[in-house]
């Protein structure tokens, strides 16, 4: 599934805010392209892996003059250039659309999108706190010349299929959203807070002030004597001279971070400063511009958040700045944000739109090291798409028992998946395998699931893993051949043929990539526990290996040096006998660099390596130059197989 996501060139929040999203889009495993000139480092929380920045003008917002006071006769160039282009803009995007097969746009809060998806028929949303519309009537209000222009950007937004409206915003401020949604309030999130006070060499004690005024310009502030009334550090991005406490940085400096560690704030009213300010609890001085119409209902959105001090005319004495500043309230003061749970909402629609009659089903395989999600449209029989993430749920098992430790870090890794598809309307089933059948206790997690969640769940047998690793594999099949499917998880690995009157036979070994690293590390050899077992297979002539499921997807791309997406879109993947001999090779070099900005971990790359040993074995055992890679693990098996 792609999804193309449309920022407004004007400031930094539009930017910011698809960034949130995407971030949400791409941990539910969809590609999202980021359709803007926004600069790029807005989006340095996102893996380039995961997404493409493609540079796109295709609106211009408000021209700012000196001190951010909006420039009428610029703004209204700017406008009418823009509409003089809007059938090249229109027809370069409906390319666009129709040779990358986008599924879905979204819109904050372009309007010439809304008519090029009309043209190439793909369902558009729009989300925004104000839109354009609003602001132009404002700012044209005397301007009877603009009127036409201002109904055409109405009328674009009342085509879009689906508009969410998010907090800081009114149902006043977005005059061309039809019947909008509740979005909530979406901000950028770190997974690694920066130590700012480090980089910087600021002590533990010193406080921290921070002045920013959002993407473009500055503001009219006494810098001087707000420096010298702040006892601690003053940190901001604009240039200034002969300040004692004054640290300049950079811009692209990471200012999710900087907000994190600041102990107060001054800024413009902007949706990124506020929403990011607001998520972290943070406190802020807010200094208005002058009749700017956004700014009517982001200070309104602010009014019951506590520690923000609204100041229209900022003192320009050193005591009178103390004071102020003594005023600010302090405390914890975090607001939830809606990121995934828009995103969700926003997945749902689009699945309404696109199969409105249609038969969903969400499958997760719940394995020792992973799980394994997937959407499926059981009218259609064809997968809508898949995600998974790493549970290491076996990892730490001892005497039959799985650690608190694993089951809460399992839950939790399950939970950002489960979270978004709990917005999707589809039938809920989850499948456990592999140490979910070996630990006592697995069904505290099972159940977790089933209660929070509403999953129907249940641990399969070997025998059955098997028939849906079976089922996964039969588009790789070739005629001919003895076809050999091999599943690799973390605590057991199955491996199925057919017999005779074309039963499917098979065998579930009892080794995994978790237990073989626990063999290796207690000092026995774990291919030779391979090799024996691989040695009772029955003997078979003229085979093709076919390897399903995640391990297989993992051990490709890092065999073939390629990212997910290509690997996933591969459709006829081989991997040689030669690719593993290379791989082997370069570790036991000790030279990694080919292979290990692949890897999350050094554990996954020692997983990965034992699953290359393993696949090394099958094709000795069986005489095969080479296997071919089956993506599609036992859950799409299971969806094919369900009723």
């Amino acid at each position: 599934m792609k999804i193309a996501l449309y920022a407004s060139g004007h400031g930094f929040g539009h930017a910011t805010r698809i960034a949130a999203l995407a971030d949400s889009f791409i941990r539910f495993g969809i590609y999202v392209y980021l359709c803007t000139d926004r600069p790029q480092f807005l989006f340095q929380e996102l893996k380039d892996e995961d997404y493409q920045y493609r540079e796109v003008c295709i609106d211009g917002g408000v021209v700012h003059a000196e001190n951010l006071v909006t420039d009428l006769p610029a703004t209204k160039l700017e406008l009418l250039r823009l509409f003089s282009q809007r059938e090249e803009i229109v027809a370069r995007e409906v390319e666009f659309l129709r040779q990358e097969n986008i599924d879905l746009v979204v819109a904050d809060i372009p309007f010439f999108i809304v008519e090029a998806c009309g043209y190439a028929g793909v369902p558009v949303f729009g989300v925004s706190n104000f839109d354009w519309a609003f602001i132009y009537k404002a700012i044209f209000a005397e301007d009877e010349e603009m009127l036409p222009v201002i109904n055409t950007i109405w009328s674009l937004y009342r085509r879009m299929d689906k508009s969410y409206l998010l907090d800081l915003g009114s149902i006043d401020s977005v005059p061309g959203f039809k019947n909008p949604a509740h979005g909530g309030l979406l901000s950028r999130e770190k997974n690694v807070i920066k130590d700012i006070r480090h980089e910087y060499d600021i002590a533990d004690d010193e406080p921290i002030l921070l002045m920013i005024f959002g993407g473009e310009g500055t503001i009219d502030l006494p810098v001087s004597e707000i420096c010298k009334a702040w006892d601690g550090v003053v940190m901001t991005p604009y240039q200034a001279t002969d300040i004692g406490n004054l640290i300049w940085v950079s811009p692209d400096e990471d200012f999710l971070s900087l907000i994190y560690t600041a102990d107060l704030i001054i800024c413009k009213p902007g949706y990124s400063t506020f929403s990011e300010i607001l998520a972290l609890g943070k406190s802020m001085i807010c200094v208005p511009r002058k009749n700017y119409p956004e700014e009517e209902v982001l200070l309104e959105g602010i009014k019951d958040y506590p520690p923000a001090v609204i100041v229209e005319d900022f003192p320009q004495d050193i005591q009178k700045i103390r004071e102020l500043f003594a005023k600010v309230p302090h405390g914890d003061y975090e607001q939830e944000t809606s990121n995934s749970e828009l995103a969700g909402k926003m997945l749902s629609e689009y699945l309404k739109i696109k199969y409105p009659e249609d038969r969903l089903i969400s499958v997760c395989d719940l394995g020792s090291n992973n799980m394994n999600y997937l959407l499926y449209n059981k009218s259609r029989e064809e997968l809508i798409y898949r995600t998974w993430c790493s549970t290491y749920l076996g990892k730490d098992i001892s005497d039959g028992l799985l650690s608190a430790r694993s089951l809460v870090r399992a839950f939790f890794a399950i939970a950002e998946i489960l979270n978004r598809d709990q917005c999707i309307h589809s039938e809920k089933y989850l499948i456990a395998t592999g140490v979910n059948r070996q630990a006592k206790n697995a069904s505290e997690l099972l159940n977790r699931i089933k209660k929070e969640y509403h999953y129907k769940t249940k641990v399969i047998s070997a025998k059955t893993e098997m028939n849906y690793a079976w089922q996964a594999a039969l588009p790789w099949m070739q005629q001919g051949k003895t076809n050999v499917v091999i599943d690799i998880g973390g605590a057991s690995t199955e491996i199925a043929w057919l017999g005779a009157k074309e039963k499917i036979l098979g065998i579930s070994l009892n080794f995994g990539l978790q237990s073989l690293l626990r063999e290796e590390a207690a000092g026995n050899s774990a291919i030779l526990k391979v090799r024996q077992d691989f040695a009772d297979l029955p003997d078979m002539q003229n085979v093709n290996i076919i390897a399903v499921g995640l391990t297989a997807t993992v051990l490709a791309r890092v065999l073939k040096k390629m990212n997910y997406r290509q690997i996933l879109s591969s459709t006829e993947l081989v991997i040689g006998h030669s690719e593993i001999v290379e791989f082997k090779s370069a570790l036991e070099s000790e030279d990694t660099k080919e292979y290990k900005y692949l890897m999350n971990s050094e554990f996954e790359l020692s997983s990965i390596h034992m699953a290359a040993l393993v696949m090394e074995q099958l094709l000795d055992r069986y005489d095969c130059w080479n296997f071919m890679v089956c993506n599609d693990g036992i859950s799409i098996g299971y969806a094919k197989w369900i009723k």
